[in-house]
């Protein structure tokens, strides 16, 4: 999701986030959140919500590369106006809440999940009776449980390490490791079934067209992509992946949960692409 429709749309958990909380996320994630993107918040933003926080503004720019670093900090001595500094603030909270939401309130993320069930008809069209599969962006395992029981193997890729030690409690047969869709731990070609439930879409850098490479080069020749409810389905569309739609399922959310993230959206639309062989 761009930056700006993220500030547009972000829900009222949002509220509960200050710009100083970026520094809360590790130094990884940081870099990952502010690597240049229409999805990061601009370092302007940054400098200009924090310029009267020189502690955690030194802490982003540290975690960055050299040069954007030193650019936040020269940013950061400007003489911002008190109403310009407010508004980045609200922009950068905004902008950022799905990643500050995802590392910072972990246990919230998962509930959210774990309530919006996946379509039953979608779940039984991804091919993975017998199969080799990948999962990337695991969650605390809202998808993976449900493969787990089909697959001849799964491993799940989960980078953020609260989510990522939920899972490996609640489902200890599944392999799981660290890991981006940038960059993944495993061989080409391994999997028969590469997947991602909610999480990907075309605008690094959490998404685009390094990550759709990154999920193809896991999968065999022969093999099928599955990317679950991902942003913008025609730009998936126009890189070979056709899309299908299913019912929702009904969703009750816990009155918290629907207050911090806003109404459901149970995950309802599958893009798929086959390999050439």
């Amino acid at each position: 999701m761009r930056y700006e429709d993220a500030v547009a749309s972000a829900p009222a958990g949002s509220e509960r986030f200050r710009p100083a909380d970026l520094a809360r996320l590790g130094r990884a994630s940081m870099r990952r959140l502010l690597a240049p993107g229409p999805s990061a918040p601009p370092l302007d933003d940054v400098a200009a919500a924090l310029a009267g926080d020189p502690p955690t503004l030194l802490a982003i720019a540290s975690s960055l590369q050299l040069a954007r670093g030193e650019r936040l900090l020269r940013l950061s001595r400007r003489r911002w106006p008190p109403a310009e500094r407010e508004a980045a603030a609200r922009r950068v909270v905004r902008g950022a809440f799905w990643y500050l939401a995802y590392e910072l309130e972990s246990a919230l993320w998962d509930r959210l999940a774990r309530a919006e069930r996946i379509a039953p008809a979608l779940l039984a069209d991804l091919p993975a009776d017998g199969a080799r599969v990948l999962e990337v962006a695991a969650g605390g395992g809202r998808l993976t449980a449900e493969l787990a029981p089909r697959a001849a193997g799964l491993v799940a890729i989960e980078p953020c390490g609260p989510l990522r030690a939920l899972l490996s409690r609640r489902l200890p047969g599944v392999a799981v490791a660290a890991g981006t869709g940038l960059e993944l731990p495993v061989r080409a070609g391994w999997a028969d079934l590469v997947t991602s439930c909610a999480t990907f879409g075309p605008h690094p850098p959490l998404g685009g067209d390094g990550v759709v490479a990154e999920l193809e080069r896991c999968c065999r020749p022969g093999g099928t992509v599955a990317v679950v409810s991902a942003e913008e389905p025609a730009w998936w569309q126009e890189r070979g992946y056709d899309l299908r739609t299913y019912p929702e399922p009904p969703v009750q959310l816990d009155p918290d949960v629907e207050a911090f993230f806003g109404p459901a959206h149970p995950p309802s639309q599958l893009l798929y692409k086959r390999l050439a062989t």
